[in-house]
């Protein structure tokens, strides 16, 4: 009788191949939807970092043209000019810390529009992930 139980407790210690594929589908099922909320999120928090970085540039903008007299910016504006202090040939000091500052999340470089389309004077823009005009989700513009 004892050589019985000791069998069967033997038996009972593994997992039959049905209990198994369960348990991988499962995984694989919840790692399927994690990974593509996870993918949005990335790509709404890259938006939301673009939108901060633009509002930084038009901040050191209106200081540049506050401090320069100057009223108005020329079409053609250089955003360089906010990261090059006068030891780097530019500005009278640097209004941005590094030239990264002036770059969107996709390695773009941000746009000033003259006149702006939403602000009188003028708009940072980025064109989003696909670097062009338009779109939707991570393609859409954004404009500070």
């Amino acid at each position: 009788m004892p050589r019985q139980r000791h069998h069967s407790r033997r038996a009972r210690r593994g997992f039959t191949m049905v209990e198994v594929i369960v348990v991988v589908t499962v995984l694989a099922l919840l790692a399927a939807v994690l990974t593509t909320s996870v993918i949005g999120t990335l790509g709404s928090s890259k938006t939301a970092i673009a939108k901060t970085q633009a509002s930084k540039i038009a901040q050191a903008l209106n200081m540049y043209v506050a401090e320069t007299g100057g009223s108005d910016l020329e079409d053609n504006f250089n955003l360089e000019i906010l990261v090059l202090g006068p030891d780097d040939g530019g500005g009278p000091r640097r209004y941005l810390p590094k030239a990264d500052d002036i770059i969107d999340p996709w390695g773009n470089v941000f746009i000033v529009l003259v006149p702006g389309d939403i602000n009188a004077d003028f708009d940072i823009l980025s064109y989003g992930k696909d670097g062009s005009p338009g779109g939707e989700g991570e393609n859409e513009d954004v404009t500070q």
